[in-house]
């Protein structure tokens, strides 16, 4: 069994109710999207914090891996694999010195710890126990607190404790399904990029099909986005009943500044990329494509 924790953000910051919402879609989308994959694992709840418990095996039958999903789960902010022991400062620094005895000969490290609940240490004694438990083992190592070569990350939880060597980012955003419908206006892949920037503020899609389209953003969108529901072609002054009859609260376009025109009244519009530049929005497409790695929040790696 491998074990993943992933982290959210703003959905945090919502009041108790509407957290608690968010978090049930949050860890039903993290199911849906793992066993659409082929794989099969439990979500943890625990505040704060969500857990993977994946079974051994870590890659679903089209090669993509469990990190992969999990970072591609809108409302996840970033992930590590981890390595669970019980909260004890003895324990702990028998895994640290384990560690740091396969650190390579003079390099720098840093212990990063972080505590939540009630423990007889504090978060400043975990990080020099650990510390101090490496350089019994490796006294040619030198600590680097801004900048090490290797880190050890070391979080516990009242009476858990996770021990991990990386972060890694995801897209973050909002669950899927927790805001209200859109309609994509799809003619290219520049509809879809919206569509997809919609979809990671938690909106539900519904494509309008007014061309064929891409079959590589397409079919990357539908994995973002499971069981993604579409229509056939509709005239533009036809979209606002369409929208009503479907319950939608707005339109998606992917147009930019040369594309666009005053659209019909009666629904709100979207455009997202009007204003953004081309190479902004080439980023996005990879990023939606999967061939660039999510960014995690405002386009920025976790620290």
């Amino acid at each position: 069994m491998s074990l993943f924790l992933l982290r959210y953000g703003e959905l945090g910051l919502k009041a108790p109710g509407t957290r608690r919402r968010y978090e049930q879609k949050l860890a039903d989308n993290l199911l849906q999207r793992l066993a659409l994959a082929g794989i099969e694992a439990r979500i943890e709840r625990m505040r704060g914090r969500f857990f993977a418990h994946v079974v051994e095996g870590g890659t679903a039958p089209d090669g993509d891996s469990v990190a992969g999903v999990l970072a591609r789960t809108f409302g996840i902010v970033s992930l590590s694999p981890v390595e669970e022991l019980p909260a004890e400062l003895e324990l702990l620094g028998e895994a640290a010195a384990e560690w740091g005895a396969a650190l390579p000969q003079g390099a720098s490290f840093a212990i990063r710890p972080r505590r939540t609940g009630s423990h007889s240490f504090t978060s400043q004694q975990l990080g020099a126990d650990l510390g101090a438990a490496v350089l019994a083992v490796r006294p040619d190592l030198k600590v680097n607190l801004s900048a090490p070569d290797h880190a050890l990350y070391a979080e516990v939880r009242d009476k858990r404790a996770f021990l991990f060597r990386k972060v890694l980012p995801a897209v973050g955003g909002l669950p899927l399904h927790t805001q209200g419908k859109v309609l994509v206006h799809a003619e290219n892949w520049r509809d879809l990029v919206a569509g997809w920037l919609l979809a990671k503020r938690g909106c539900t899609l519904e494509l309008v099909e007014q061309a064929q389209l891409p079959a590589a953003e397409r079919t990357a969108l539908e994995r973002w986005h499971p069981r993604l529901r579409s229509h056939p072609a509709t005239p533009l002054e036809e979209l606002p009943q369409l929208a009503l009859r479907r319950k939608a609260l707005g339109v998606a376009v992917g147009w930019d500044a040369q594309r666009m025109v005053a659209p019909p009244a009666g629904m709100t519009w979207h455009a997202p990329l009007l204003a953004l530049p081309p190479e902004r929005v080439a980023v996005l497409r990879e990023i939606l494509l999967e061939k660039r790695d999510p960014e995690g929040p405002s386009g920025k790696a976790p620290a």
